[in-house]
């Protein structure tokens, strides 16, 4: 189960990193003539509940499977994803792009959120093999 575990995580991390290369070119090519939309030909928000949504999903599924597993990857992994989603949100916030409302700062602040929980979700993992390591 750890290899499924290890696989879902890792495909979260990819949906990562093709989200925040999307966000990347969405805000360097962003005009008034063109939408806001980077390579990927899909809005905003659809954009965000693919490939943000999904990841955060796919990394709580991994966490569940391999839960039972003795594993170093998949508490780097949640680490990874969880620090990937708070350090885009820190970036796109410093960058200005988000408006400064109170829909836009509940999403910013959601977003962390699921970050911190990913976050969470590593630690409590750790804590989960050495629990499981003294109990041997």
């Amino acid at each position: 189960m750890e290899k499924i575990a290890v696989i879902l995580l890792l495909i979260s991390l990819g949906l990562l990193i093709v989200y925040g290369l999307d966000t990347m070119v969405a805000s360097q090519v962003h005009t008034e003539k063109s939408s806001n939309t980077g390579f990927l030909p899909i809005s905003e928000s659809l954009r965000g509940g693919i490939f943000g949504g999904g990841a955060v999903v796919l990394s709580i599924i991994g966490f569940a499977i391999g839960r039972k597993d003795m594993s170093k990857t998949i508490p780097v992994l949640l680490f990874l994803n969880g620090g990937l989603i708070v350090l885009g949100m820190i970036i796109v916030v410093s960058m200005n792009v988000v408006e400064s409302n109170k829909e836009s700062l509940r999403t910013v602040g959601f977003t962390v959120l699921l970050g911190g929980i990913l976050i969470a979700l590593g630690f409590a993992k750790i804590i989960m093999n050495k629990k499981r390591l003294n109990s041997q």
